[in-house]
């Protein structure tokens, strides 16, 4: 995959995408996660907002919502 960030004038290609923190605003029930996008001669640091949820969530809930939230990025 090949992703493209407004705030990066570069595209990533097939980078390693790793769940760096979960900041989790409880009283409105959303988190922002920071996840880096590491390559092989780079690593860049994103934060996607917008993850909501209802009673609780867990990693696995978070991982596969950074996937698909991805999508929104890909050229």
């Amino acid at each position: 995959m090949t992703y493209k960030f407004e705030q990066f004038n570069v595209e990533i290609t097939n980078p390693t995408v790793v769940v760096v923190n979960v900041n989790d605003f409880i009283n409105d029930k959303t988190c922002s996660v920071e996840i880096k996008l590491v390559t092989e001669n780079a690593i860049f640091g994103v934060t996607l907002n917008g993850f909501s949820y209802e009673i609780t969530w867990d990693d696995d809930e978070i991982k596969a919502w950074v996937e698909i939230e991805l999508e929104k990025y890909e050229v």
